[in-house]
C-alpha cells in the first residue's frame, strides 16, 4: 500500500471521527458519564411500578391529626411521651421501638426549588421538561423517576442528552433509598410514590403523596433486632389510604 493511500485513509478516519464528535460527541460523553454514575447509584436505574399489595390492615386503629391532616394508625402502642413536633414535622414513637415521620410541604415546592437552583424561568422549564412537569410536583417527580441511564445513547439529540443528565442527577440527589423498588401509589386524595418494600424489612420505608393543595411525606422506621414487629404493607396502606385534610387546622393532636 502506497504512502498516499495510507495518508488518504488516515485523513478519512480523522474526518469521520471529527464528524462523529461534532454530531454525537456530547451525547456519547453523557451516555458514558451516566452509566459510570449508575454503578455508584444503582437506584437511579429503577423506575416506578404499580404497588401490588393493596390490602389494608383491619386492626383496630387510632386516629391522629397533624398540621391539618387526619389519618389512622393501625398500632395500639403509640408512646406519646416520646412524640416530637418541629415546624411541619412530627415524629411519633411506638413502644415496640418502631417509629413514624409525618411532614407536609406546599404545592410545587420541589418544582420551585429546581427552577430556583437551575435559574430557569417558567417558559424555559416547560421547554425542557414539559407542561406536566411544570404543573405539579407529582408531574415532575413522575418524569424524573421514569428517567434511566439507558435512555441516554450517542444517538439522541443533544437536548435529550442534557435534559436526561439533569433528571438523573436530580433523581440521584433527591430520591430516598430504594433497594427493593419504587412503587406508584394512589389514594382517594393523593398520587405518589413509595420507596422500598416492607417485605425486605428495610430500616426506612418512605411515601411521598402529592395533591393540588400540597403534599405529605410519611416515613415508617423499623427497629432492627429484638422483638420489634415488622411493619407490613397492609399497615402502611391503612395509614396512607386514610390521610385526608380536615377543616380545623390543628397543629398536633391525637384521638383515642
Amino acid at each position: 500500500m502506497s504512502k498516499k493511500r495510507i495518508f488518504l485513509g488516515l485523513g478519512i478516519a480523522v474526518i469521520l471521527v471529527g464528524v462523529y464528535g461534532w454530531l454525537f460527541g456530547f451525547q456519547t460523553a453523557s451516555a458514558l458519564l451516566v452509566r459510570y454514575e449508575s454503578r455508584k447509584l444503582p437506584d437511579i436505574s429503577k423506575t416506578p411500578i404499580a404497588l401490588a399489595d393493596l390490602s389494608i390492615s383491619t386492626v383496630p386503629h387510632k386516629k391522629v391529626t397533624y398540621f391539618g391532616y387526619e389519618f389512622e394508625l393501625p398500632w395500639d402502642d403509640v408512646d406519646e411521651s416520646r412524640d416530637k413536633t418541629t415546624g411541619q414535622i412530627h415524629v411519633g414513637a411506638f413502644r415496640s421501638g418502631n417509629a413514624f415521620w409525618f411532614s407536609t410541604f406546599p404545592p410545587k415546592s420541589f418544582v420551585d426549588e429546581v427552577m430556583k437552583t437551575s435559574k430557569l424561568d417558567p417558559q424555559r422549564f416547560r421547554q425542557l421538561y414539559g407542561d406536566a412537569a411544570f404543573e405539579s410536583d407529582y408531574g415532575f417527580n413522575k418524569i424524573m423517576l421514569q428517567a434511566t441511564p439507558s435512555e441516554i445513547t450517542p444517538f439522541v439529540s443533544q437536548r435529550q442528552a442534557a435534559t436526561g443528565q439533569i433528571l438523573l442527577l436530580l433523581k440521584g440527589i433527591s430520591m430516598p433509598r430504594a433497594d427493593s423498588g419504587i412503587f406508584s401509589i394512589q389514594t382517594p386524595d393523593f398520587q405518589g410514590f413509595q420507596f422500598e418494600s416492607p417485605q425486605s424489612r428495610p430500616f426506612k420505608i418512605t411515601d411521598y403523596l402529592y395533591s393540588n393543595d400540597g403534599g405529605v411525606n410519611v416515613m415508617f422506621l423499623q427497629k432492627f433486632g429484638g422483638s420489634a414487629p415488622s411493619i407490613s404493607q397492609a399497615e402502611i396502606n391503612r395509614v396512607i389510604q386514610s390521610i385526608h385534610k380536615v377543616q380545623t387546622q390543628t397543629v398536633a393532636s391525637n384521638k383515642g
